[in-house]
């Protein structure tokens, strides 16, 4: 979007767009062996260049990348509009809106001149109609609409005062000075998206504070955890703080930190990697969500207790795409007492056993935990995977010894003596089918309907809409029937087959076991 830049005259450090693309100005001048005068750009995107900055040994600026410096014509660069003059071209007709701003100044200084506040020029009802559209704007979005400056003070609390939520992300501002002058003029705003701008920070921030702002984003930004910790002191009441893709590596939080209300951090994709620094976010006392996706983590632990007191509001955890690779750190989340919703995709631990032998670990080591990766976990789910936890290891939990091989086993296995305590210990028989179950041998199953018993061998990698369509054909039903799955040692287990995509072997069906068909 090409605007007019005859108001404007590019000066070096300007944001930029060109062809869709931005970035800063770093050099204005002549460049040799080209004629005329050049603009030098230094790119957000670093292979949208052609060089760092460096022509035929000459440096004329430096570049962030090594391609993400260029230089294109005055002309051909887009300097930017007002935030007011973006929003009347984007919910208004662009001269009805100035006009009626315009004939509204022209009729207050009449009616001052002439002492008649009562006076009402021809057509002037109409504007004002117009005008409380604007004032009546609660969602506004203006991303990439090349602002550079909120405008003439207070135009935008004249125009639209009324603004709660608003979207400025990826434009040509370059202060969060722009960003303050803004939020000072909207004292409704709670949601603000200033992603993809990259601001300088003022000298002096102690004059800046809004307390209206509840939710804050800043994705891609450059900021640093420092940089975050200011944010606070000028937004104090924030709940939701999200800034993915910065260049935050460490998270030193101090006690008096102003993010108190915080409930939600979105951390994804910063280069964090250690546990130690999510550590240091204790002090964040009423966070409940936390988002650390892609942080490059590979080790999680607390210190060497059964529940920790730090995160004791934390209810959801993201832990995707990162590079943990061993059971005893899930384990480790048992001890953040209200942890219930835990996202945990691709991860190199996860590749070590099939996904459903992988989901159920997951579902046995954290006890309270009520969603996995987005599906609300069922009673019956989480008896069956806590009771076929206690047979796949319980060989090797018979076969302790002393005292502290017995200790560095539960250190692996946080809750096995709790499960013991709640399903009682497998018989022995059981453990040792457990391995020839999983290799795929077949099943013995009793299935029953009406008093009537077929035995089948089935083969564990058979889907329960399979064995639903199997029992349909063996006892003539005309509807689907009800299957349900009863263990023929544990009269305690009982589960409602009502998952098609499971397989049998998901339920560790050994033989004698009874399928309960019911209509």
């Amino acid at each position: 979007m090409m605007l007019n830049n005859c108001e404007r005259t590019p000066v070096i450090g300007n944001r930029i767009e060109c062809l869709g693309y931005i970035g800063t100005i770093k050099y204005i001048g002549q460049v040799s062996d080209y004629a005329g005068i050049w603009i030098g750009v230094d790119w957000d995107d670093p292979t949208r260049g052609k060089h760092n900055g460096t022509i035929k040994g000459v440096c004329y600026f430096e570049a962030s990348f090594p391609t993400s410096g260029s230089f294109v014509r005055p002309e051909k660069v887009n300097l930017g509009q007002t935030a007011v003059t973006a929003l009347t071209s984007r919910y208004g007709r662009h001269d009805d809106d100035v006009t009626a701003k315009l004939h509204e100044q022209q009729l207050q200084s009449v009616q001052q001149c002439i002492n008649a506040p009562f006076l009402k020029l021809v057509g002037f009802d109409k504007i004002t109609d117009k005008q409380s559209d604007f004032w009546n704007l609660k969602v506004v979005n203006l991303r990439l609409q090349s602002v550079y400056t909120s405008g003439d003070p207070g135009s935008i609390r004249a125009l639209c005062p009324n603004i709660i939520e608003l979207d400025i992300s990826k434009n040509l501002i370059k202060s969060w000075l722009t960003i303050f002058d803004i939020c000072s003029q909207l004292d409704n705003l709670e949601w603000l998206n200033v992603s993809e701008n990259i601001l300088e920070f003022p000298p002096d921030l102690d004059d800046y504070c809004y307390g209206s702002v509840r939710v804050l984003i800043c994705n891609a930004m450059k900021l640093t955890w420092n940089n975050v910790l200011q944010l606070g002191k000028i937004f104090p009441n924030l709940e939701e703080l999200r800034v993915p893709n910065n260049n935050i590596t460490t998270l030193d939080t101090p006690e008096d930190h102003k993010l108190v209300h915080l409930k939600l951090l979105d951390l994804e994709n910063n280069l964090i990697q250690n546990w130690e620094e999510i550590l240091k976010l204790k002090f964040l006392k009423n966070l409940e969500q936390m988002i650390l996706e892609n942080i490059k983590l590979n080790k999680i632990y607390f210190e060497d207790q059964e529940k920790i007191i730090d995160f004791s509001h934390l209810k959801k955890l993201v832990l995707t795409n990162n590079l943990i690779n061993d059971w005893e750190s899930v384990g480790e989340l048992n001890k953040l007492q209200k942890l219930e919703d835990l996202k945990f995709i691709n991860n190199p631990i996860l590749d070590k056993e099939s996904f459903v032998i992988s989901t159920e670990l997951i579902i046995a080591r954290l006890e309270n935990l009520k969603v996995l990766n987005g599906t609300t976990l069922q009673s019956d789910e989480r008896r069956g995977a806590e009771y076929r936890y206690l047979k796949k290891y319980g060989l090797e939990y018979l076969s302790l010894k002393d005292y502290d091989q017995r200790k560095e086993f539960l250190k692996k296995h946080n809750r096995y003596d709790d499960l013991i305590t709640k399903h009682g210990m497998p018989e022995e028989s059981e453990m040792k089918t457990t391995s020839k179950i999983i290799k795929g041998t077949l099943t013995e199953l009793q299935i029953i309907f009406n008093e009537r018993i077929i035995r089948k061998k089935l083969p564990p990698s058979m889907l329960v809409q399979k064995l639903g369509t199997l029992v349909q054909k063996l006892f003539q039903l005309t509807d689907r029937p009800t299957l349900i799955y009863t263990s023929n040692t544990k009269s305690n287990i009982e589960i409602n087959l009502n998952d098609d995509c499971k397989e049998l072997g998901f339920y560790s069906m050994q033989d004698g076991d009874r399928i309960l068909v019911q209509m």
